[in-house]
């Protein structure tokens, strides 16, 4: 069996023009072999939704869109994240996302094996997480079967690394958190049981979204380049793989190095725990917080017990409860602990007003205001 490795450069050239008449509408600032101090405590954890994608309820404004190039994320990214037509532009034109069908190279980035040929779609990140997807072309889906991979990794030299991943069912998130097909209709059964997804796009390929976050909460994945193994297609059914297409398609992938992210200090009690917000770091795909407590704790491994963020609550006085996607939480010493979540929809970092945050399971969610 052949192997084929790519190296795809993170950069896209735009034309001074256009860079020219980019109003940012966000403050750009500022990870296996780096020695940094781990966390005493930490857990991973995956919200309800995890798998489903998002709607997105917000629009960035600032620029016009038509005097840029389209930038089109594609169906899983645009799915799993959905943002505005405006936010894809802007964060594209910002060189936070980049867009890989646009590259004048873009068919040499193609690896072909067994008649099947994968290639890098859209790649989006911050500090802590990379969002990738993969178009896959030439695989005859037999209806009513769920494509995947016998094995996915995502490796880096630079920064120790988790990831989830699956092949885009054309299932997304609403406002409330509830599964519903990408044109908003409900989601439909099959005699079985199962969950009816459509997995082809209108040309017949399908997409492999993946979300990469680091696992060292002091490390950035920003500029850092990752190793991205497919091995063996073919279609699931429940814990079992059946091979289908075997190859091995491989990719190195260097991460764009911008961020959009805004620093907050908060310096507030949390009501209702010994947790104090001291700040919180947002960016338009993920949020990291930081608390310090008044008492040391005493959890064990299985009883984190750190608060999580779920949504935000925006300038304009909407609510986004069910805004965060999975990620971490833990301790760095006794008294530190922090949260790090990605989402499952795009956001404007510079309208969110307050953070909505869960305290203990079953409760109401606690409000913190961080402008």
């Amino acid at each position: 069996m052949m192997e084929e490795k790519k190296v795809l450069p993170d950069e896209i050239e735009l034309p001074e023009i256009i860079l020219s008449k980019a109003n940012h509408a966000f403050e750009m600032i500022r990870q296996e072999g780096v020695n940094m101090t781990k966390p005493k405590r930490r857990r991973l954890f995956k919200s309800q939704v995890a798998a489903i994608a998002g709607v997105c309820l917000l629009a960035v404004s600032g620029i016009s869109a038509a005097a840029a190039i389209h930038h089109y994320w594609g169906r899983a990214m645009s799915g799993n994240i959905q943002a505005s037509d405006v936010q894809q532009q802007l964060l594209t034109d910002d060189g936070v996302a980049v867009v890989y069908p646009e590259k004048e190279d873009y068919e040499s980035l193609k690896v072909m094996q067994n008649g099947i040929s994968i290639a890098p779609n859209t790649v989006i990140v911050d500090e802590r997480f990379a969002y990738i997807s993969f178009i896959i072309s030439g695989y005859n889906l037999e209806d009513g079967k769920e494509p995947g991979f016998e094995s996915v990794s995502v490796n880096s030299k630079e920064v120790d690394l988790n990831m989830s991943g699956s092949i885009y069912g054309g299932i997304v998130s609403d406002e409330n958190g509830a599964p519903v097909y990408e044109d908003g209709r409900k989601i439909e059964l099959r005699d079985d049981g199962s969950v009816m997804c459509h997995y082809l796009d209108e040309n017949g390929n399908l997409e492999y979204f993946m979300k990469v976050f680091i696992t060292d909460e002091n490390n950035t994945i920003l500029g850092k380049m990752l190793n991205v193994k497919f091995e063996n297609l073919g279609t699931l059914y429940k814990a079992d793989f059946v091979d289908d297409k075997e190859g091995l398609w491989e990719f190195d992938i260097s991460l764009p190095a911008i961020s959009s992210a805004m620093h907050y200090d908060v310096n507030k009690k949390l009501e209702g725990t010994n947790f104090s917000v001291t700040d919180v770091e947002i960016s338009p795909i993920s949020m990291k917080i930081n608390y310090v407590a008044s008492t040391k704790s005493e959890m064990n491994e299985d009883e984190i017990g750190v608060p999580e963020i779920k949504g935000v609550i925006l300038k304009d006085g909407t609510r986004i409860p069910y805004l965060t996607d999975g990620g971490s939480a833990g301790y760095t010493d006794d008294t530190h602990a922090y949260n790090i979540s990605g989402y499952d929809r795009v956001i404007d970092v510079e309208e969110v007003k307050s953070l909505l945050i869960l305290v203990e399971p079953g409760k109401e969610l606690v409000t913190v205001d961080i402008q």
